[in-house]
C-alpha cells in the first residue's frame, strides 16, 4: 500500500508501520509489509490557474503510481483517493478479480466516470505511459480527469457516488462512498453480513441505466409531474 504525498513534513510520522520513500529513492524499497509513503521533494499544492479539481499536484501523484507499479512489476494499480472508500464485499471481490483493462466506477451525480476509484491492470500500463507522456503540467490543462482519462471500461452496476458533497452519513447498501467528510464514519461490509430485502432490491435496480437516470433526475421529474397534475386539474 502506498500513500503518495505532496512533500509533507515527514518528521511528524513516527509510526513503525510506515515506511518513507523519497521520490529519488524508489529503488531502495524493501518494506512489503508496511504502509509506504512515497513523498515528493517539492510541493505543488493547488494551482487554480489551470484546473482546480485536477491540478498539477493531483496529476503528478496519479502518474507516480505507474512509476511504482513498473518498478516492482505489479499486476495492477488500484487508485483510491484519500476521501474515497470501498465498502461492500462484492466491490472488494470485483476489484480483486480484475485482470485486464482500465476501469473506472460511475459518478451518477455528474454523469461521468469516477476518477476517485480506478483499477489500471498491467495490460494498460503502456496506454497509461503514453497518456501521461506529455507531463503533469500539460495534463492539468486538459480539463477534468474524468473526461480525459482513457478508460476501457466504466462499471456502473455498483451503488456509490460523491455523497460526501452533501451528506456526512453512510447509507445502507452502498458499495463505495466518495468525497467523504472528515467527520463521516465509514464501516466496511463484513463478508458474513446478510443483506436485507431493501438492499437486494436497490442493488438489483441500480444495474439499469434508466433507473440511475431517473434517480439522478428525480426532483426535476417530480416537479414536472406536479405541474402536469395541476394542469390536468385546471
Amino acid at each position: 500500500m502506498y500513500l503518495i504525498d505532496d512533500c509533507s513534513d515527514l518528521e511528524l510520522i513516527t509510526d513503525d508501520a510506515v515506511y518513507i520513500i523519497k521520490e529519488d529513492q524508489l529503488v531502495n524499497f524493501q518494506e512489503v509489509n508496511k504502509i509506504n509513503i512515497y513523498s515528493f521533494n517539492n510541493r505543488k499544492g493547488l494551482n487554480w490557474y489551470h484546473n482546480s479539481a485536477n491540478n498539477e499536484g493531483w496529476w503528478r501523484s496519479f502518474c507516480a503510481s505507474l512509476d511504482i507499479a513498473e518498478e516492482y512489476n505489479y499486476e495492477k494499480i488500484v487508485h483510491i483517493e484519500s476521501d474515497a472508500f470501498l465498502i461492500s464485499k462484492r466491490m472488494f471481490d470485483y476489484i480483486d478479480d480484475l485482470k485486464t483493462g482500465w476501469t473506472g466506477l460511475w459518478a451518477n451525480k455528474y454523469y461521468f466516470p469516477e476518477s476517485c476509484i480506478q483499477v489500471i491492470c498491467k495490460d494498460q500500463f503502456d496506454s497509461f505511459r503514453g497518456f501521461s507522456s506529455c507531463g503533469y503540467n500539460e495534463l492539468s490543462k486538459k480539463g477534468l480527469a474524468e473526461k480525459v482519462i482513457p478508460f476501457t471500461n466504466v462499471e456502473r452496476r455498483f451503488v456509490g457516488d460523491r455523497y460526501g458533497e452533501r451528506i456526512n452519513k453512510q447509507m445502507e447498501g452502498l458499495d463505495y462512498f466518495c468525497q467523504t467528510k472528515l467527520d463521516t464514519i465509514i464501516t466496511p461490509e463484513f463478508s458474513d453480513t446478510l443483506q436485507g430485502f431493501n438492499i437486494i432490491v436497490w442493488r438489483f435496480f441500480w444495474r439499469f441505466h434508466l433507473f440511475q437516470f431517473i434517480w439522478k433526475s428525480r426532483i426535476v421529474l417530480l416537479i414536472l409531474l406536479g405541474v402536469g397534475l395541476i394542469l390536468l386539474c385546471i
